[in-house]
């Protein structure tokens, strides 16, 4: 088995009560309170060559942030930008950030607190780097059934935003643990496929089910940190049913909790399982950017949501204004592609968007042959979006056209 180096640090990211929650554009109040506080988790690991850098932030993401955490990172640590991949676990319930869209709906966020943030992420990364110890690692997968798909076919041709396991679902849970070179555990990363939107658009600070679910992990493991990267979970929601009328609902926070305690239970039993493998093979690391196109919006239709109020009609008017200033929206957009491969032994994804499940369901197939789990993760780096597969267009629904 290979002996790979990795340094383990945390921070604490909660921001002041009264910023904005990121998440919900119709969510116009500020933060009342904080029903759990917000972590990031930074992961330093080497082959005995130079170190890669895995962040994962109970953020919404870092979008329009990512230059600004790489160059704060780098200038801490001298790592390659290209080495350093950035995860948000898509909290609903943690601050604004985006410079455009978030100011153009609140008017207002907190610098302060995001400079200070990406400060202290520098630092926490060269703690990591810094606290790189001999470890062995080990990977494998279970089931867990919190998520189901929220795009249910209607029948005709289209789709409901309604909990569905007849559209495509993804109930894999991937587990990699870090233990010492006498086996003692010091980490456990793991990914799950699930929008963290349990709570609904609540005022309050906190991780969703994700929070709990690290919280489970920890308590059945004392002494390590859990660390949560996001699966391709654009189209996947917590299945909780309405009993009146078969859509979501609501979760309280008991509820929530226990969907995490779930979850960190399926992590548990592949822990547990004596099924893991050796984690074996030097560590490639790639980037790459590609160049995504959308549809262009016409005026006409633009216009028909102007009497729509909220978010809706602020998105329509803000893209009428940018056509009638002759500059309007950008149809290209970059996309980064950042793999990282152990070997054979296992191979991670990092696609900048909120991609539908049926992405890491494609490369599951397709890759499973040449390495023995593959992990696809969205939500990475400089997200630019809803990623939906080609198949889904024709369907419309929110991940398509209607998430303004």
């Amino acid at each position: 088995m290979n002996c790979y180096n990795v340094g383990v640090s945390t921070l604490d990211v909660t921001p002041p009560i009264g910023v904005f929650l990121a998440g919900y554009a119709g969510r116009d109040t500020p933060s009342q309170d904080a029903y759990h506080r917000l972590r990031a988790v930074c992961i330093a690991i080497d082959d005995g060559l130079e170190p890669l850098l895995l962040v994962s932030i109970e953020w919404l993401g870092f979008y329009d942030r990512t230059p600004d955490a790489r160059r704060c990172i780098q200038a801490r640590t001298g790592l390659d930008p290209s080495r350093i991949l950035l995860s948000g676990t898509h909290t609903h319930c943690g601050p604004v950030l985006r410079r455009k869209m978030d100011i153009r709906r609140h008017g207002v966020i907190d610098e302060d607190y995001i400079n200070t943030s990406l400060d202290q992420l520098a630092e926490a990364a060269h703690r990591a780097l810094e606290n790189r110890e001999p470890v062995r690692l080990r990977a494998g997968f279970g089931w867990c059934g919190i998520s189901s798909s929220r795009r249910r076919p209607d029948g005709r041709g289209g789709v409901q935003f309604k909990p569905s396991l007849d559209a495509p679902h993804d109930h894999r849970v991937s587990v990699i643990t870090v233990a010492s070179e006498d086996d003692n555990l010091r980490a456990v990363l793991y990914s799950y496929a699930c929008h963290p939107t349990g709570s609904g658009a609540i005022t309050r600070i906190g991780g969703d089910y994700v929070a709990f679910a690290c919280d489970a992990i920890e308590k059945a493991y004392p002494g390590i940190v859990a660390c949560f990267f996001q699966g391709c979970a654009g189209d996947q929601k917590i299945d909780a049913r309405a009993l009146e009328s078969d859509a979501y609902r609501k979760l309280a926070l008991d509820e929530l909790q226990e969907k995490g305690g779930q979850l960190g239970r399926a992590v548990a039993r592949t822990i547990d399982s004596g099924d893991l493998y050796p984690v074996e093979g030097s560590i490639d690391v790639s980037q790459e950017f590609l160049t995504l196109a959308t549809d262009t919006v016409d005026e006409e239709e633009l216009e028909t949501h102007l009497s729509a109020g909220g978010y809706v009609e602020e998105w329509a008017r803000h893209h009428l204004n940018l056509i009638a200033a002759g500059k309007p929206a950008d149809r290209t957009f970059s996309f980064e592609v950042q793999t990282v491969r152990f070997g054979q032994s296992l191979a991670m994804i990092a696609l900048a968007g909120e991609m539908s499940v049926e992405y890491a369901l494609r490369f599951n197939s397709e890759l499973g042959g040449a390495y023995r789990d593959v992990w696809t993760l969205g939500y990475a780096n400089e997200m630019v979006g809803y990623v939906p597969v080609r198949r889904q267009i024709p369907e419309g629904g929110y991940e398509v056209i209607d998430n303004n």
